[in-house]
């Protein structure tokens, strides 16, 4: 599934512009898995990293990006010669330019991404889009990742752990990794296998320590920076509070969903694209349709008939995220600087 993400989005990007480079395309799959990481516990796209010198580069996009392939049809780099009076015992001199041009073989299939995800790979495109790329690649060479190995070594991907320290340098480099949404993931989501992987049904204790990390997150809820998403969340904490007293093997399952939809709506918040990409009201549209999933998962909980609805299959869910991929290009939401929260 995580290839099948890569190629994805990587004809995403070269569908978005088509002029893209291959440094830009290798440095947009780094910096959305280097995201992704610091907010989910794991990577979006890549499994393997290597150190190159112009930053990190995951091992298939390096791959893929090179030469045509199933996915791409890749025009590479050539050399030109500049002839013209040569000093005695001088070679003629050689320009290599990275002229690199993709042309896709097929559209990007946006269904196996996620709301987060999807709005997550357009920002990042956005980001990029007005940069020049040796000023990306400088952004990249920050991180201990890249400084603390050697070109053609392997990153170890607990390396992605960003510190404190590197997570404020992404945010004044206008991208977003940090906030309530990682404390809320990277607490939940571990802690909902572990619960789920328990002899059933959970002995009171159990329950009553889940619920005191609960209550954490709703004492340490960030309003009013994401009150519009609040309800929708106070939703989902009722739909995981009857999971554990009636079904903990669901957890992990609904822990992904509330994870993505808080992310989502904190990643529109955090990056200022309201209003200019997204009116309030579809972002509020989006808060209330989470909330009555989340209500009707619970009272399926309740009556122990789980629905099966995939996190993208609601019609006012998907409508907005296209929405977001209609977005005209030029909306480039770094170009106004992004703080932190």
């Amino acid at each position: 599934m995580r290839k099948q993400k890569l190629i994805n989005a990587l004809l995403y990007a070269v569908e978005c512009d088509n002029r893209i480079g291959r440094t830009k395309l290798l440095k947009f799959i780094f910096f959305v898995d280097l995201i992704y990481y610091n907010q989910r516990g794991t990577t979006l796209c890549g499994t393997t990293y290597i150190r190159m010198p112009k930053g990190p580069a995951e091992a298939t996009a390096f791959q893929l990006t090179s030469e045509s392939n199933a996915y791409f049809d890749v025009k590479t780099p050539t050399a030109n010669v500049h002839a013209g009076r040569r000093a005695p015992g001088s070679s003629l001199r050689r320009n290599i330019h990275e002229s690199y041009e993709y042309r896709p073989r097929s559209k990007a299939d946006l269904t196996v991404f996620t709301p987060y995800e999807r709005v997550l790979l357009w920002s990042v495109l956005q980001w990029m889009k007005f940069k020049r790329t040796d000023l990306i690649s400088d952004t990249s060479h920050y991180f201990r990742l890249w400084k603390e190995f050697s070109d053609g070594e392997d990153i170890p991907l607990e390396y992605f752990q960003l510190n404190r320290r590197e997570r404020l340098y992404l945010e004044q480099s206008g991208l977003h990794a940090d906030g309530f949404e990682r404390t809320f993931c990277m607490s939940i989501l571990p802690l909902s296998t572990e619960v789920a992987g328990a002899l059933h049904p959970l002995n009171a204790e159990r329950i009553a320590t889940v619920e005191e990390v609960l209550d954490s997150f709703i004492a340490a809820y960030p309003l009013p920076a994401l009150e519009i998403f609040y309800d929708a969340y106070l939703a989902w904490d009722d739909a995981y509070r009857s999971t554990l007293r009636h079904n903990p093997s669901h957890a992990p399952a609904l822990a992904a969903e509330g994870c993505d939809a808080l992310c989502f709506v904190s990643h529109v918040v955090a990056m200022h694209m309201v209003p200019a990409v997204y009116r309030e009201e579809r972002l509020q549209e989006f808060c209330d349709t989470a909330e009555r999933r989340f209500n009707t998962e619970r009272n399926a909980i309740l009556c122990d008939n789980p629905p099966s609805l995939p996190p993208d299959t609601d019609e006012e869910v998907s409508s907005l995220v296209d929405m977001a991929m209609r977005i005209s290009l030029d909306l480039a939401c770094s170009e106004s600087s992004t703080g932190r929260r």
